[in-house]
């Protein structure tokens, strides 16, 4: 499938992120306390609820507090077993950038950013990228993940990671994996704002503009 528009595509910035905006609010602060059985969570003032859970999870062993952390943001998607595992690689492996399934990377990062502010010196450092994109003559109403992944992928060459495991969902109708690949956008007339890993994106740091003929699933 091929679309009929042809964008030119600048490059306007491609830069380093320790975390996701609104990555963390305080109902998720507060879920994560109630995991934790922390006392008197009504009584704790909005303003010094990251406090709070940051110091909750400081009460409890590295494994454990990952294990608290990833049953609040994956005890839909993972198995007790499988989220146990994962707290141990959480304090050696990005697995944002490493786990099997991509579309629970974005998860994997947030939880990962919680748990470095807790223990700073035991956790990976969270690193993502936040890439501000030019498109001329964009339509709004079809701007989606799997636009915006094949507008991505073409500014990079063919040995970019996306390019080499993605190519054929690049190039036809259905691109189910964007959903794992865009982590947040924001888009403003002909300005798309988009976070995803540096597994991803990392690519673009050699690209100042391209052409593309993106398009929506």
């Amino acid at each position: 499938m091929k679309n009929k528009n042809n964008y030119h595509v600048k490059v306007l910035s491609l830069k380093k992120v320790t975390e996701l905006p609104n990555g963390w609010t305080n109902e998720d602060y507060l879920n994560v306390l109630e995991l934790a059985d922390f006392d008197d969570i009504d009584q704790i003032d909005p303003s010094e609820l990251k406090d709070y859970t940051i110091l909750a999870l400081q009460e409890l062993e590295p494994d454990e507090a990952a294990d608290i952390v990833l049953q609040y943001v994956l005890a839909d998607k993972l198995k007790p077993g499988q989220i146990e595992n994962l707290a141990h690689e959480m304090l050696d492996e990005k697995q944002w950038e490493e786990y099997q399934d991509i579309l629970l990377h974005k998860d994997l990062f947030n939880a990962g950013v919680l748990l470095k502010w807790a223990f700073p010196r035991k956790f990976p450092e969270t690193y993502a990228l936040k890439c501000v994109l030019e498109v001329k003559g964009m339509e709004l109403s079809t701007i989606s993940k799997s636009f915006i992944s094949r507008l991505l992928a073409h500014g990079m060459d063919d040995h970019a990671v996306i390019n080499r495991l993605f190519d054929e969902q690049i190039a036809g109708t259905k691109f189910p994996e964007s959903e794992g690949i865009v982590w947040q956008h924001e888009i403003a007339e002909d300005i798309i704002t988009v976070y995803s890993s540096n597994y991803w994106l990392h690519a673009l740091n050699e690209t100042s503009e391209y052409q593309s003929n993106a398009y929506s699933d």
